[in-house]
């Protein structure tokens, strides 16, 4: 072969190496559990499936949590969580992001809050996912904020709820204790809970061991989430 028609074999080459590594990437993440497909269906709370996730639609009329997953957390996973929280009153739509990462898709919520009308929005996330919501927060006006072992990387005007387990292995815990610099934090600890307990996606690499049941963990954050709102 000529030298002067070899010149494309290295950018094809690199090319098919970016879709290959963008394909595993893609399908490296945590599937959701058995427990999510439940929570995915209609009961006393309607759950509809949208172009942008799901919304579990409760009693309330007045307010609603726009929520990101973690990075590389099926969105799925949290249904269980916010079907219970959708329950005692608080609506929830819960984004799905492109691969599976919210720092791809941080601007989803505007979206949702052109559809839907609500007195006052809220934003959360899970784990990189609330940092995410963080950021989106920092250039809108929002209700709150509500973060899952999670923390703020931006300042912020909206008051923030942030919650954790005890065994948590993945979280900074300095970045949470930095947590006030960067506006008004109130701080919940779940003793016994873990990082990803939070979600229905089994063990996280480098969690910690939680010491109370998923659902017991999931309880205590939508009793925290519901005693926080106004």
């Amino acid at each position: 072969m000529p030298r002067k028609k070899r010149w494309w074999i290295l950018p094809a080459a690199l090319l098919l190496l970016i879709a290959a590594a963008l394909l595993v990437f893609a399908l490296n993440y945590y599937h959701a559990g058995d427990q999510a497909l439940p929570a995915l269906r209609s009961d006393s709370v309607r759950v509809e499936e949208t172009a942008f996730g799901w919304r579990f639609d409760g009693p309330s009329t007045e307010r609603a949590l726009i929520f990101y997953p973690g990075a590389r957390v099926a969105a799925a996973s949290y249904a269980p969580l916010l079907h219970r929280l959708a329950e005692e009153g608080v609506d929830v739509f819960l984004v799905e992001m492109p691969l599976h990462f919210a720092l791809f898709g941080e601007d989803r919520a505007d979206e949702i809050q052109a559809q839907y009308d609500y007195a006052r929005w809220y934003i959360g996330g899970h784990s990189l996912g609330g940092v995410s919501a963080v950021r989106y927060a920092a250039s809108r006006e929002l209700a709150g904020i509500v973060l899952l072992a999670a923390y703020p990387t931006e300042t912020v005007d909206e008051p923030m709820l942030l919650i954790y387990g005890s065994e948590d292995g993945v979280l900074n815990m300095e970045r949470v204790e930095e947590a006030p610099r960067y506006g008004r934090v109130e701080t919940v600890r779940i003793p016994g809970g873990n990082h990803a307990q939070f979600g229905d996606y089994g063990a996280q690499a480098g969690d910690g061991a939680a010491t109370v049941s998923a659902r017991e963990q999931q309880e205590e954050t939508v009793a925290a989430i519901v005693a926080w709102l106004p």
